[in-house]
């Protein structure tokens, strides 16, 4: 049985009219008439009745209408079915927000990939955390990573600690105060206020962008998660900033040479959310992701 001559069937039966069944088909009327008498050659009785009222559903037209529809439902979710399980077999793209850059990122997306093949992660980094919610909300991003404090709003699939540390202009003289600061004040970082009295600053809320800081003030310099600008303008502007332990591995080499690392027992605790929803071929990619990467 030719499927098609099951659709012309339904549309005639609904439309009781062979010119407006062919408009609808682009079909010819001859070309319709002889869909309809093939297929009740195969059930072997009228479906329809043509007369001066017009045309007509017979009693038996009428029981396999209501068969043909339920049918062709199923035939289109074998279809869907079909078209799903053909996927399998093709690349899937899992996109990956993160407010920093993961180093062991080719690693994980081998192990994402030795668990259920031909998948690629499509890692977008230096997007602050507004810019990843509002990905995640429009669909453009399956996954993300954030700092905790600001998904407030989000429940996340994974929730690991990292331990910052912070980043100077090797030989800066900003790093003997730091320490200075350190030993007095503990993991936080001490400034001037307008009475003169010293305060300490907790950096971790504003991770999400990545600070540059220089002298005994604070000052916004930079707003990115952009790590070779936040690296130059350390260099450039003998400042430091506050960062994720894990970003050092993302730093070429060759910039290291002009850093100097202090590491603290400050720590952050960041979380992976999801999109509100995820495709189901790409739910266990998300699964794997977000367990590897909270793992590390």
């Amino acid at each position: 049985m030719d499927i098609r001559n099951l659709e012309a069937f339904i549309v005639l039966a609904e439309t009781l009219n062979y010119h407006k069944a062919s408009e609808r088909l682009y079909l010819s009327q001859p070309a319709l008439t002889k869909k309809i008498h093939g297929l009740e050659d195969i059930l072997g009785a009228s479906l329809f009745t043509r007369g001066p009222n017009g045309t007509r559903l017979t009693d038996f037209g009428q029981k396999t209408l209501e068969n043909a529809r339920k049918f062709l439902t199923h035939y289109e979710q074998f279809k869907s079915q079909v078209h799903f399980d053909s996927k399998e077999d093709l690349v899937r793209h899992l996109y990956v927000g993160s407010c920093f850059p993961i180093h062991n990122y080719s690693q994980i997306e081998k192990q994402v990939a030795e668990k259920k093949g031909n998948v690629v992660l499509a890692l977008v980094t230096g997007l602050s955390v507004e810019q990843q919610i509002s990905l995640l909300n429009a669909g453009m991003l399956h996954v993300a990573v954030m700092p905790l404090a600001s998904i407030a709003q989000l429940e996340p699939k994974r929730v690991f600690t990292e331990r910052l540390v912070y980043i100077f202009k090797k030989r800066s003289n900003l790093i003997s105060k730091f320490r200075t600061a350190l030993s007095k004040f503990g993991n936080g970082i001490f400034t001037t206020n307008s009475s003169g009295k010293k305060e300490v600053i907790e950096l971790t809320d504003c991770l999400n962008v990545f600070p540059i800081y220089t002298g005994d003030n604070m000052h916004l310099l930079l707003k990115t998660n952009d790590i070779m600008l936040i690296i130059e303008m350390i260099t450039k502007n003998s400042a430091y900033t506050c960062v994720p332990k894990r970003i050092i591995s993302s730093i070429p080499e060759y910039y290291m040479n002009f850093l100097e690392i202090v590491e603290t027992d400050k720590k952050i605790d960041l979380g992976v959310v999801w999109a509100k929803s995820i495709d189901k071929h790409l739910i266990d990619d998300a699964e794997n992701f977000s367990t590897l990467v909270a793992n590390v």
